[in-house]
C-alpha cells in the first residue's frame, strides 16, 4: 500500500502523514512511496485508528476456505454422498425419513433409535448413504420438532450452511405429494438446489392416496424445469409411498446410490479432520454438545478442534444410536462431547495438532471479531443502542433463550423484514441457548421507559420463578414451539400497538383556472380534468411539479349553488382550509383519505 492509498483510506491528508514521519520518525516520504507493514501500523497507531491486516482476517475456518479448497492427489478415495430431503410442508418428508431411519446402520446395531442428532447412515448392498435432517436449528424447527410432527421446507439448510462457504450435500431429493403437485415452497426448494448446483432426485410420495396423480405432478414439474428420464429430460423421478414403504428400497435408494457413482464422490480420509456444524446445544450432564459432519480426514477421541471462535478436545463421539464411534471419516456424522463452548450451527471446523496451535487460532478468530463487531456495533451494549427516530417508531428490545444455539440463527433469520423498518428499531439485548431465569427477567427490568421489551423463549423452558417475578414487574414473556407462531404473534402485538397511519388515495385532478376573492377568503376556481372532487377531501397544490401546500376542501360550489361532489368535465370552485395562495396554471389533485393500521410486514 503507498503514502497516498493509505492517507485515502484513514481520510487524513497526505502532508500531514508526511510531516509525521519526518518530523516524528525522521524519515523523508512522498506520497508514492510503498509503505511496509509496521509503517501502517505506527500511522494507524499515531492517529489512533484499530486496524485489521488482511492476512488477521483468514482466522476462521470459513475465513481460511479451507473446505472449498479443491481435494487433489493420489490420497483420494471414495465417500458415501450426504443427502437432504426437501419440499412442501405436509408432502411427507418426515414420513420418508423416519422410514429410512429404521435401515440405519446404527438402528441396525443397536436395535433401534435412542436420540436424534441431525444425521444418521443408511446402507444397500454395502453402499453407505448420510442423510441429513432438514430441520436443523438454524432452519424454523429443530430436532425436538420431530416428536410432534412438526414439519418445514427443509431447503433453508442449503443457504445457511452456503453463506458460510461450506457446501454440505451432495444431491438433494424432492419430496412432492402426488395428490397435492407443485407448491410455493416446491419451487423455493428447486431454486435453493439449483443454487446450490446438485444433483436433483424428485420422489413423487403418497401415490397410495386416493386422488393421487404421479402424472400430473410430473407434468406440473416440467413446468418448472425439472424433466423426467423417462419424459426425455435428465432428473430422475421416483413414484413412492414413504407411509407404507413402497420403492424406497429397491428404487429411491438405488437411484441415490448410482446418482453418487456418477458424480465420484471422493475426499481424502487421513489427516486431521475439517467439516461443518450441523447443530450444537447444551445437555446438564454432558455439557456442550456438536454434531459435526466430517468432510475431510478422520476426526477421532482426543483431538484439538476449532469451530469459529470456539475451542474444544474431543472427548467423546456417538452416532445418533448413542453409540461409541472411535474414529469418524468423510461423510460420517457425530455427536462431539468437548467443546469448551458450544460452537455456531453452519460454522466450519477443522482439527489441529496441538492444543497450542489451536487455541492460538481461536485467540486470533476472536481478536478479529471483536474489532468487527466493534466496527459494524451501531451502539452499546443492552437497550442503549436503541433510537429514538419518531414517535411511530416503536423501540423494541428482545430477549431470546432458545433450546439450542442453532435456534438462535433461526429466529433472528425470521426477524430480518422487521428490524430496523420505518415503525419498528428492533435490538437483540440478549441472545442465548438455556431456559428463561430470573437473571432475563431482571435484565428486562432494566428496560428505559419510552420503550417495550419482551422475553421470548423457543422450545424452552420458563422457571417458575421467573415466570412469578415476571408477573409482579408487568415483564412480557412468551414462550412458542413453533417459529412461525413466534413471529407472527410478535408482529401481531407491535401492529396493534402502533398509531393508525394515512392513506392517501387519488380520486380527481384539476387545473385551477382563475383565483377570486369570496367571503371566507381567496377561491380557486377550477375545471376537474380527471376523476371527482368531494367536499371534505384533501387536496394537494402542484406548482411546477412541486406541492406548495394542501388542505381540506371547506366549500365546493357549481356556480353559486353548494355541492357534495363535481365530476369529471366540470367547472367548479373550492377553497380550503389552512391554505390560499392559488395561481392560475396551478395542479390540485384530490385524495381520500383513509386511517389504516401499518403492516410490519407485507403478507
Amino acid at each position: 500500500m503507498t503514502l497516498g492509498e493509505l492517507a485515502s483510506l484513514i481520510r487524513t491528508p497526505v502532508a500531514q502523514i508526511i510531516t509525521y514521519f519526518f518530523a516524528e520518525k525522521g524519515k523523508p516520504m512522498t506520497i508514492n512511496d510503498v509503505l511496509e507493514k509496521e509503517l501502517i501500523e505506527e500511522v494507524c497507531n499515531h492517529y489512533e485508528l484499530e486496524y485489521i491486516f488482511d492476512d488477521e482476517k483468514t482466522t476462521t475456518a470459513g475465513d481460511r476456505g479451507f473446505l472449498a479448497e479443491q481435494q487433489e492427489g493420489d490420497h483420494l478415495e471414495p465417500r458415501p454422498p450426504v443427502v437432504t430431503v426437501m419440499g412442501h410442508v405436509d408432502h411427507g418428508k418426515t414420513t420418508l425419513l423416519d422410514t429410512l431411519r429404521q435401515r440405519s446402520v446404527a438402528a441396525t446395531e443397536a436395535g433401534g433409535i435412542t436420540q436424534r442428532i441431525g444425521a444418521y447412515t443408511v446402507e444397500l448392498d454395502g453402499q453407505q448413504i448420510t442423510f441429513i435432517e432438514p430441520w436443523q436449528p438454524w432452519q424454523p424447527w429443530p430436532l425436538k420438532a420431530l416428536r410432534t410432527k412438526r414439519d418445514t421446507p427443509g431447503h433453508e439448510a442449503f443457504t445457511a450452511m452456503r453463506a458460510r462457504g461450506a457446501q454440505v450435500t451432495d444431491i438433494a431429493v424432492l419430496v412432492v405429494a402426488a395428490d397435492d403437485g407443485v407448491m410455493p415452497q416446491t419451487r423455493e426448494a428447486i431454486a435453493h438446489a439449483r443454487a446450490a448446483e446438485v444433483p436433483i432426485i424428485v420422489a413423487i410420495n403418497k401415490i397410495d392416496k386416493d386422488g393421487a396423480d404421479a402424472q400430473m405432478t410430473r407434468q406440473k414439474l416440467s413446468e418448472e424445469g425439472l424433466i423426467a428420464e423417462d419424459w426425455g429430460g435428465d432428473v430422475p423421478m421416483v413414484e413412492v409411498s414413504a407411509k407404507k414403504n413402497i420403492n424406497l428400497d429397491d428404487e429411491l435408494l438405488e437411484i441415490l446410490n448410482l446418482t453418487a457413482e456418477i458424480s465420484e464422490l471422493k475426499a481424502i480420509h487421513k489427516g486431521p479432520a475439517a467439516g461443518v456444524v450441523l447443530e450444537s446445544t447444551f445437555d446438564a450432564s454432558k455439557g456442550n454438545l456438536a454434531t459435526l459432519l466430517v468432510q475431510r480426514g478422520t476426526l477421532k477421541r482426543g483431538d484439538y478442534t476449532v469451530s469459529g471462535t470456539k475451542f474444544g478436545r474431543v472427548r467423546a463421539m456417538e452416532n445418533e444410536a448413542g453409540a461409541d464411534v472411535p474414529v469418524a471419516g468423510p461423510s460420517t456424522a457425530v455427536q462431539v462431547t468437548g467443546f469448551q463452548e458450544s460452537p455456531q450451527a453452519g460454522d466450519q471446523f477443522e482439527v489441529f495438532e496441538t492444543a497450542q496451535e489451536a487455541t492460538w487460532i481461536m485467540a486470533r478468530a476472536r481478536a478479529v471479531a471483536e474489532r468487527r463487531a466493534k466496527e459494524t456495533s451501531r451502539g452499546p451494549l443492552g437497550f442503549a443502542g436503541l433510537s429514538n427516530d419518531s414517535d411511530q417508531t416503536m423501540r423494541l428490545a428482545l430477549i431470546l433463550k432458545t433450546d439450542a444455539q442453532g435456534s438462535i440463527a433461526a429466529v433472528k433469520h425470521m426477524f430480518s423484514d422487521v428490524k430496523d423498518s420505518k415503525y419498528v428499531n428492533l435490538r437483540w439485548v440478549l441472545t442465548a441457548p438455556g431456559p428463561i431465569t430470573d437473571s432475563d427477567v431482571e435484565l428486562a427490568s432494566t428496560c428505559p421507559e419510552g420503550q417495550r421489551v419482551m422475553i421470548l423463549g423457543f422450545n424452552t423452558q420458563v422457571s417458575p420463578s421467573a415466570e412469578r417475578t415476571a408477573k409482579e414487574r408487568g415483564i412480557e414473556i412468551q414462550n412458542f414451539k413453533v417459529i412461525y407462531e413466534l413471529k407472527d404473534t410478535v408482529v401481531a402485538a407491535l401492529e396493534g400497538d402502533l398509531n393508525q397511519e394515512e392513506e392517501l388515495i387519488e380520486k380527481g385532478i384539476a387545473e385551477i383556472k382563475a383565483v377570486f376573492n369570496g367571503r371566507d377568503g381567496k377561491v380557486a376556481g377550477a375545471e376537474v380534468l380527471e376523476g371527482q372532487f368531494t367536499k371534505g377531501q384533501r387536496v394537494h397544490v402542484i406548482r411546477k411539479g412541486k406541492k406548495v401546500g394542501e388542505g381540506k376542501i371547506r366549500t365546493l360550489r357549481r356556480f353559486k349553488e353548494e355541492v357534495t361532489d363535481v365530476d369529471e368535465g366540470n367547472e367548479c370552485g373550492f377553497n380550503l382550509d389552512g391554505f390560499e395562495d392559488f395561481n392560475a396554471g396551478d395542479e390540485a389533485r384530490c385524495f381520500e383519505v383513509r386511517l389504516v393500521s401499518p403492516e410490519l410486514v407485507k403478507r
